[in-house]
């Protein structure tokens, strides 16, 4: 292995090479994806030789580098996974997108949006494209779920309903971002409200820490899109985890639970009342026990990976630089987290006042 290269070829074909900035946990569960989606992973850059040598070594990764910089300019890629920490993910992406390297970055997109703007106008100069790992979007039961509500089963949407239990993983740079931990936490949950209730007229935010602590731990938002409300809590305290988003519709509720990959659909039914009383709960429970059967059978013949929609999202992105369509989630969408997640954290903070918010031009 050398830490360092010579430029080679670009694509050929449907093979994709591909670079990794940033070896950390998350780069574990990309490797795999990258692979199978049909890239070559050419080389891994990271700030601790030690730690890409290892992943290298793991994956069969011929190059590593120490710095971003070495690995554009000795390097021919076509793909870029930026996996380093959030606040370092615009000045990587504008660098990749720069040298013509489509990028996809892990959540959240930036810190705040005038770094949105320099990545999309970077986008935009080079014709590369650029996207986020909004992963869950693309798990099984997510996908599910956006088709029943595409297909109009659920009737109107009124209300969505997300809820999120468990502490982030422990990281150096947490303390660096807004909100620490729970910071890390919000973009998952944020993501997936967004994608249902749309723009988001109006917020309202409450937090607290019950040890005390400087940063919270318990987060509720309050918000109203057009036609709709969205509620999103997170709890670093509660337990068991949980990860569930409940969407209410006037002729159908769907309720999606991330950790177990179930979809479970609630309705009116037109039955005597005596009927009436358990039967919800039998449809449900065999709605359950049906799914958590065939997703048992799907892991173990490894059709279901952990992160499944990481994998869904890395091949609808690198068929997308293939085939110069639409990247799996766009620039606006990842923006708009970006907002709500500062406009959060401006709420909490008693600023009330409307935020300078400059636009995104894709």
């Amino acid at each position: 292995m050398t830490t360092n290269g010579q430029k080679t070829s670009g694509m050929t074909g449907d093979r994709l090479r591909v670079g990794v900035v940033g070896c950390g946990t998350i780069a574990s569960a990309h490797l795999p994806y990258i692979q199978k989606a049909g890239g070559e992973l050419v080389a891994l850059a990271d700030l601790s030789i030690r730690r890409s040598s290892d992943l290298a070594d793991r994956f069969g990764v011929q190059r590593v580098y120490r710095a971003v910089e070495d690995m554009l300019a000795q390097e021919r890629l076509d793909v870029i996974h930026v996996l380093t920490p959030p606040q370092s993910h615009a000045s990587v992406a504008v660098a990749a997108l720069d040298c013509g390297i489509a990028t996809l970055v892990e959540k959240p997109l930036a810190l705040d949006l005038r770094e949105v703007v320099a990545m999309a106008a970077a986008a935009k100069r080079s014709g590369a494209l650029l996207t986020v790992d909004h992963n869950r979007l693309f798990d099984p039961p997510m996908l599910e779920a956006r088709r029943l509500w595409e297909s109009g089963k659920l009737g109107d949407l009124v209300a969505i309903e997300s809820f999120q239990a468990g502490r982030a993983s422990e990281r150096a740079w947490l303390g660096e971002i807004a909100g620490g931990g729970l910071g890390d936490l919000v973009p998952h949950p944020l993501y997936l409200q967004l994608y249902f209730l749309g723009e988001v007229e109006e917020l309202h935010a409450t937090a607290f820490s019950p040890s005390g602590g400087t940063n919270p731990e318990e987060l509720r938002v309050l918000m109203k899109g057009e036609g709709r409300t969205g509620v999103l809590t997170i709890s670093m305290n509660a337990a068991p985890g949980m990860n569930t988003l409940k969407l209410c519709g006037t002729k159908m509720t769907v309720e999606v639970n991330l950790n177990n990959m179930t979809v479970v659909r609630r309705r009116d039914y037109e039955v005597p009342k005596i009927i009436a009383k358990p039967l919800p709960n039998l449809d449900e429970a065999w709605q359950l026990v049906g799914q958590t059967a065939q997703n048992t059978i799907d892991f173990v013949r490894g059709r279901i990976r952990y992160y499944p929609g990481m994998g869904e999202l890395i091949a609808r992105f690198y068929q997308a630089v293939r085939n110069g369509t639409a990247p799996p989630v766009s620039i606006e969408e990842a923006a708009s987290v970006v907002d709500v997640t500062n406009r959060i954290w401006n709420d909490l903070a008693g600023d009330s006042r409307s935020a300078d918010r400059p636009a995104v031009e894709a």
